[in-house]
């Protein structure tokens, strides 16, 4: 159980034990918390507590890992849900503001998006405003790469 709450989050590559790449019968043995899964286009989501697993549909492999309040893990050692989005990078210009999907990407750290805690506020990333971290995804960096235009 403790892998799962307090893993260490690699962009583009895993949190704790859990791979971006990992086979769905991987995924599903090292699974320890209790589960729920749906099925939405393209993929299967396996939802617990804190954490969705996106299992691509066609390659039966995770592509998606994404982590929610009470996900205690951390990127770089230090930042995690609740951290605010500028102490991860604090040059405003380093972030990409993605206004469909309501998160933000470093051009500093590939494969991996912020959103932030419900209450607050979608801006352009600028000092002196709180952009507190509500929620966490790593993917392959290709994966939101496609999204940019």
């Amino acid at each position: 159980m403790k892998s799962h709450l307090d893993g260490i989050v690699v962009e583009g590559e895993r949190v704790g034990i859990f791979l971006l790449g990992m086979s769905e019968e991987m995924l599903l043995k090292s699974l320890v918390q209790p589960y729920e899964s749906e099925k939405r286009h393209g993929c299967k989501v396996y939802l617990t507590r804190y954490m969705s697993f996106f299992v691509d549909e066609q390659t039966k492999k995770v592509n998606q890992i994404c982590m929610f309040k009470g996900f205690k893990g951390k990127f770089l050692t230090q930042y995690g849900i609740g951290s605010d989005l500028l102490e991860v990078d604090p040059n405003p210009e380093n972030w990409h503001v993605d206004w469909e999907a309501s998160c933000y990407e470093s051009v500093r750290h590939k494969g991996i998006t912020f959103g932030l805690e419900e209450e607050a506020i979608m801006n352009e990333v600028e000092p002196n405003k709180n952009f507190p971290i509500g929620w966490i995804c790593i993917a392959p960096p290709s994966k939101y790469e496609e999204h940019e235009e």
